[in-house]
């Protein structure tokens, strides 16, 4: 797979019964000169615990590895949390102006019918996060 369908990071394995990882993330704008001033260059230690158990070799507590993640699962990510709410959100809204309801309740509505799509997706969570995965690659030293 290309590089521009993956994203990579070089991360450290902390456990391995799960198979855990941890990244420092840095922001982009790291070398610049008003880094102290603004929270955009701050660095961040984040732990990855949604990682895929590699097959040809078994990685130790310490050792430095490169964990990716394919693109398309962050756009997929994107349709669930953005795409597919606003749509939804767009129907309760043509349904409501064609049945002539006040705006108080169809705001009602439109704010109830969101949150029972983000309450369906919380009971779906586990169904789904499966999807999503990064993969673990042994560096070579």
């Amino acid at each position: 797979m290309s590089s521009a369908q993956c994203i990579r990071h070089r991360g450290i394995i902390t456990g391995v019964n799960p198979l855990r990882a941890e990244i420092t993330t840095s922001g982009a704008c790291n070398s610049c000169h008003a880094k102290g001033l603004c929270s955009l260059g701050q660095t961040k230690q984040k732990e990855i615990t949604r990682l895929k158990e590699p097959q040809d070799w078994h990685p130790a507590v310490g050792q430095e590895v490169s964990i990716e993640m394919h693109t398309r699962l962050g756009f997929k990510a994107l349709w669930y949390a953005m795409v597919l709410p606003a749509i939804v959100m767009g129907l309760l809204i043509a349904v409501c102006v064609l049945l002539n309801l006040p705006e108080w309740m169809m705001g009602l509505i439109v704010i109830f019918g969101i949150g029972i799509y983000f309450f369906v997706l919380y009971l779906l969570k586990d169904r789904i996060q499966n999807d999503f995965y990064f993969t673990v690659h042994h560096l070579e030293p």
